[in-house]
């Protein structure tokens, strides 16, 4: 199947009125990408890492969208590519209609409404592509690794490495829309942690799950039950999924979708027992929110396992632990990354 791909130029100010346009002449979703700093409340809405340098914010933004290409629908326009930061994705049959008349839609009704919206007319330009050359590349990009000693990282259409050996526990990922594939050093620092503290009678918490990996590799270290959680319900259905693949039943991992920094009262009523272990890959300024949460979630002798923190914000996730009756058991840096391993103090 071939699709057009559309870039609406325009300014950061007038991105969010064209969008409104763009969804009331029935595109389903778009994309903006700027340079605009996150919010605080975006950040932790992403619960994962994020760029460290956005870019010098220029004004610009791009709103990128498809459409489905009619047949001999031909290229007659200049694309380029740019960054990305996704800000609404919605879902309902769109028209096809030759690319020429989708910008004449759009760019009437915004000529319309430009004085009433006070926006200057965007330019448009588009390509047509072909799904079956970009629809998988992303693979290209992970392939198996050792993100520990004896722990190897595949996806599901690779075969393991030749050095892998019959000690080694293969954990096969199957990434699709979720974060986390493991190649990350912020992953790498939780996955060497938790080879040290779980054990047969580990009752782990991941905070955070993503596509499973964390979650899935405590139980093939032999974690007694693993809870997995995260703000995102393809996640939750993907880790579910990433488990099935390595033969993780759902009596010995649950994947649930809640907000431990709004539901954390909840899951303790649910989980009165407690966790060993409370692991969490996110971001410096979740994991300093998260800290007072999980004194409830963990066990008195549990760890605490953190990562996700840029080096430069470590001094603020470790004062956060200290500030909250924990004492660091471990720091680890990896790259320009750093996790914590850290325990309760005795009351």
């Amino acid at each position: 199947m071939k699709w057009i791909k559309y870039e609406v130029h325009t300014t950061t100010k007038d991105a969010d009125s064209i969008g409104e346009v763009l969804v009331e002449c029935g595109i389903g979703g778009y994309e903006i990408t700027d340079h605009v700093p996150l919010s605080k409340k975006e950040e932790r809405a992403m619960y994962t890492d994020i760029p460290k340098d956005m870019g010098v914010d220029d004004g610009t933004s791009v709103l990128t969208f498809y459409t489905e290409a009619p047949e001999n629908e031909e290229t007659d326009r200049e694309f380029y590519s740019t960054g990305s930061s996704l800000r609404d994705e919605n879902e309902w049959e769109q028209p096809v209609l030759p690319a020429g008349e989708w910008i004449r839609k759009i760019m009437g009704v915004l000529e319309e409404r430009k004085e009433l919206l006070g926006i200057m007319l965007p330019e448009i330009t588009y390509t047509v592509e072909d799904d079956s050359l970009w629809k998988d590349k992303w693979k290209e990009n992970f392939k198996p690794f050792r993100a520990a000693e004896d722990i190897i990282i595949k996806p599901s259409w690779e075969e393991a490495p030749a050095d892998a050996s019959e000690n080694d526990i293969i954990i096969e990922i199957d990434p699709g829309s979720a974060f986390g594939s493991g190649t990350h050093e912020t992953t790498k620092l939780c996955l060497l942690s938790m080879r040290k503290y779980i054990t047969p009678e580990t009752e782990l918490l991941d905070a955070g799950c993503g596509s499973g990996i964390l979650a899935i590799t405590s139980a093939r270290l032999g974690a007694k039950s693993v809870l997995a959680l995260d703000i995102d319900p393809l996640a939750v259905s993907g880790t579910l999924e990433n488990a099935e693949k390595n033969g993780i039943s759902g009596k010995k991992l649950k994947a649930v979708h809640a907000n431990i920094l709004e539901n954390a009262e909840q899951i303790q009523k649910e989980y009165p027992g407690k966790f060993h272990v409370v692991v969490a890959n996110i971001l410096a300024d979740v994991i300093i929110a998260l800290t007072p949460k999980v004194k409830g979630l963990l066990r008195e002798d549990g760890v605490f396992i953190s990562s996700g923190i840029l080096s430069g914000r470590s001094g603020d996730v470790e004062q956060a632990l200290e500030q909250n009756g924990f004492s660091v058991l471990e720091k680890n840096e990896m790259g320009e990354w750093c996790s914590f391993v850290a325990k309760m103090d005795e009351a």
